[in-house]
């Protein structure tokens, strides 16, 4: 564990050795997170996997980047069949540990096998179709649909809750049981399945012992039914061909199809037609934000050439008064640069401006619009490379990063602050103090600054 501040090593003391950061609290945070992983183990371990679920989130509240519990978590969720939370909480591990991290092989396990990879994903889209066939009222569709989810993914647990429903619904009680006891013992505390079964009126535990007798007395009694149900025959007669048989065989495949063309094709029509319907809508959208942009940056290029052209028009009038006009060669540039998109350009022109120089107004507009929309973003994404650098040790880099960053931004005091630091790690103490300095005199509200009188004491 580094320090959550500054990122450094700790030390077995109390404080940070770098940032002077008082750690004893993450440690308790760490120790009760690491509890919860723990917990969540041992109920993973005797398939308790919806409370191994809650103790892993908690876990992962308490501190995010416990990777052994978000690797154990996306385990628990590939076991209930959610591949899509398994995958994503991986490669939040790895984003959190990109070195030796337990979830490149899971996710290389999964991702090394096209085939299954692509059953994950049509059991996913049959759910999804299943869930909109439900939604309709279309439940025998739904529920061939869910069999066929099953069958691909036989641990997709939220797939049989869902057929248990349609089950249930359409008083097929004896699948809703069967469907709830072989997902039990996937998940042995779900509380969903442990619902249904009390909604069915069934024991929720269920031994081996006890379904392999139901089973025998079910046998039985269909063996006793069978045998009851036909009368002895006497004599042998040979029997007649029947082609009535194959006559109402015949008839049944042709009204299954047509029930099932009639059934089937409204649904496909509709969901066609819907998706049509989207599809046209997003691209029209589409379309009018680009038109919408088109017009805003004709609009724009038009007033900012409207504007040099009248600037060179000034310098023009203006060249018999012995205006040096290589004066606004860089402001001329900078313009240009703009225009064609280019801010980062722009800014590095228009930074060579002195702007107490420019004596016509339009040239000072022109000035100040570019200012406005290139330096601070310019100065903000240095700042971020230059902290980036001081935090990987990189003190001369982040030192002329820096003070790039502030030319561009003279308000960037976060800038000014890490650049006293550098000097400060660096053991510069004269120029470590000449930067304290300065933000205690320019931004003595700011919370930098009462950061470089505590900083400026340790040197002192």
């Amino acid at each position: 564990m580094n320090c959550p501040v500054c990122d450094g090593p700790l030390s077995k003391k109390n404080r940070c050795d770098r940032c002077g950061e008082d750690y004893s609290v993450y440690v308790k945070i760490y120790k009760a997170s690491n509890s919860y992983y723990n917990e969540g183990l041992n109920r993973a371990k005797v398939r308790d996997l919806t409370g191994a679920i809650t103790s892993l989130k908690e876990s992962l509240k308490l501190y995010k980047k416990n990777t052994k519990a978000r690797n154990l978590l996306g385990l628990v969720y590939y076991e209930m069949g959610e591949s899509v939370l398994a995958l994503s909480e991986w490669v939040l591990s790895k984003h959190f540990q990109p070195e030796d991290n337990d979830a490149d092989e899971y996710m290389k396990a999964v991702q090394s096998n096209p085939t299954k990879l692509e059953t994950i994903n049509q059991a996913i889209k049959k759910y999804n179709t299943a869930l909109a066939s439900a939604n309709q009222g279309n439940d025998d569709l739904a529920i061939l649909q869910l069999k066929k989810v099953t069958s691909l993914n036989p641990r997709f647990i939220r797939a049989h809750h869902l057929l248990t429903l349609l089950y249930m619904k359409n008083n097929e009680n004896e699948k809703a049981r069967r469907c709830l006891l072989k997902i039990s013992k996937i998940d042995v505390t779900n509380t969903i399945t442990l619902r249904y079964l009390k909604e069915l009126g069934g024991d929720n535990t269920v031994t081996k012992e006890n379904s392999n007798q139901i089973s025998k007395e079910e046998a039985k009694e269909r063996v006793l039914n069978q045998t009851t149900s036909y009368m002895p025959i006497s004599t042998y007669k040979e029997d007649k061909p029947n082609i009535m048989a194959f006559i109402n065989l015949i008839v049944g495949v042709v009204i299954g199809l047509a029930v099932s063309f009639f059934l089937l094709t409204p649904t496909i029509k509709n969901n066609a037609t819907s998706d049509l319907k989207t599809k046209i809508k997003t691209y029209t959208e589409q379309i009018q934000e680009k038109e919408n942009e088109i017009t805003t940056l004709k609009s724009d290029k038009d007033t900012l050439q409207s504007k040099i052209d009248d600037l060179n028009k000034q310098v023009t009038d203006l060249n018999a008064n012995q205006v040096d006009e290589s004066f606004y060669q860089n402001l001329f540039e900078a313009a240009k640069l703009y225009a064609d998109g280019d801010k980062t350009g722009a800014a590095e022109k228009l930074v060579k401006v002195d702007e107490t120089k420019l004596q016509i107004d339009a040239s000072k507009d022109l000035y100040n619009m570019i200012k406005d929309d290139t330096f601070s973003s310019i100065s903000k994404s240095l700042y971020n490379t230059g902290y980036s650098q001081y935090n990987s040790y990189k003190y001369d880099d982040a030192i002329k990063t820096l003070k790039e960053s502030f030319k561009y931004d003279k308000t960037n005091v976060d800038a000014l602050y890490f650049i006293a630091r550098c000097y400060h790690n660096k053991k510069d103490f004269t120029n470590a103090k000449k930067y304290y300095n300065q933000i205690i005199k320019d931004f003595p509200d700011s919370s930098r600054a009462s950061k470089a009188k505590a900083k400026l004491s340790t040197i002192e």
